[in-house]
């Protein structure tokens, strides 16, 4: 395969997350599918030739708008796909349950690939994937994954990635499934490097780096080093605000001074857009004034709390300037800023996420609460780009260098 020949589709493409990694490698979306009109409206409105399309996969409508655009496409290389993880996400879900309705869609993947025929398939989800049902659920979708349908057969494989490890200024670890189509070439996943937490952890709470980390510290401390990013790495050129600032244009701080914030600014307008932040409330400020950098409310003392529980470390957690962000979730207070005592724009939590400043979200397209969702919800580019990469031996043409 060469990256400018590469037919991409896209299931459960949400606002183009998967798609800006492949694009950074070359490859042509022919088509992408999402059921969330906000999503598909936001994913149009950023990409050329509007390929993304409003489509239930769990109908019977959905399958046969799938199966006239594969006669249309012809011959596809690589099927992308990010299902909705909130059946297995015990962060989000908070139980596994296996009717839920967002298990189905990852379930009808075998039949979509049956049905376009790629030559390859990547399939992203959350690690907890792995452990639901014992293993019972992985263990039925790859069998199925490996014999899709009639006279079709993948070699399929998985490893659990961080997307820190790729320079996206976030811990966020997912797990990737990857197929190839019997035949036709002998690609694998690469290696997905060693487990940082103990690393992000000294950083944030001030303890010991362990001695076999230290190379990654240093790298994590260079701003000039792509391979790992700190949040202030990421977000330091923002523009100075405060709680409640309406959306409106505003300029950049300072000039990109990381490798991250050279690559975020490509290609996007003089002045940022999606600057708009949440309103935070006097008795929130009062706690997170209590709360350092990497902390959570368990830091605030118990005259402060005013009812608050703090017994969950999720609670009130705020960046630490020299460390990627913990796991976005879909809401906006998930996490607060490292200087200030607020929530995060919307431009900022794309950042975080990995997503180039250059991908706008206008709201007569999206309202505010919706695009916090799509974004958190998003697969980080710079992971697919660079796993993907590795993959397929090809060199980025967007990604960080």
């Amino acid at each position: 395969m060469t990256a400018a020949k590469g037919i991409a589709v896209e299931l459960c493409a949400g606002l183009g997350g998967i798609g800006i990694g492949l694009r950074a490698l070359g490859f042509h979306i022919a088509k992408a599918y999402d059921s969330w009109q906000e999503a598909v409206a936001i994913y149009n409105h950023n990409f050329p030739k509007e390929v993304a399309v409003t489509c239930n996969l769990l109908s019977e409508s959905g399958r046969k708008a799938v199966a006239a655009d594969r006669r249309k496409i012809g011959e596809i290389d690589l099927l992308a796909a990010g299902p909705p993880c909130k059946g297995f996400s015990q962060l989000r879900n908070g139980h596994h349950d296996g009717r839920n309705g967002h298990n189905r869609v990852l379930a009808a993947m075998p039949e979509y690939i049956g049905l376009l025929k790629p030559r390859l398939f990547l399939i992203e989800n959350v690690p907890d994937l792995i452990r639901h049902r014992d293993g019972k659920t992985l263990a039925t979708l790859l069998d199925r994954l490996e014999r899709p349908a009639r006279r079709l057969r993948y070699r399929v494989e998985y490893r659990i990635y961080d997307a820190a490890l790729f320079g996206t200024p976030q811990a966020r670890r997912r797990i990737l499934i990857l197929g190839v189509r019997y035949g036709s070439g002998d690609e694998s996943l690469p290696e997905p490097g060693p487990d940082l937490v103990p690393l992000f952890s000294a950083v944030r709470h001030g303890g010991a780096v362990p001695a076999e980390l230290e190379t990654y510290l240093k790298a994590l401390r260079d701003p000039d080093d792509g391979s790992l990013t700190s949040a202030s790495q990421a977000l330091s050129d923002m523009p100075v605000l405060g709680p409640g600032e309406p959306e409106q244009e505003r300029t950049y701080a300072r000039g990109p001074k990381t490798v991250f914030q050279r690559w975020v600014r490509k290609g996007a307008p003089p002045k940022l857009r999606d600057t708009r932040t949440p309103a935070v409330n006097a008795e929130t400020v009062s706690r997170l004034r209590h709360i350092p950098p990497g902390g959570c409310a368990r830091a605030i003392p118990a005259e402060h709390l005013n009812g608050l529980s703090r017994r969950y470390d999720s609670a009130y957690r705020r960046l630490h300037p020299d460390a990627p962000s913990t796991a976005l979730s879909t809401k906006y207070d998930c996490v607060y800023h490292y200087a200030q005592e607020r929530s995060l724009s919307v431009r900022e939590y794309a950042r975080l996420q990995g997503i180039p400043d250059r991908i706008t979200f206008p709201s007569e397209l999206a309202c505010r609460r919706s695009v916090y969702e799509m974004i958190g919800n998003s697969v980080p580019p710079l992971m697919i780009e660079r796993v993907l990469g590795e993959v397929l031996e090809i060199d980025p043409k967007g990604g960080q260098q």
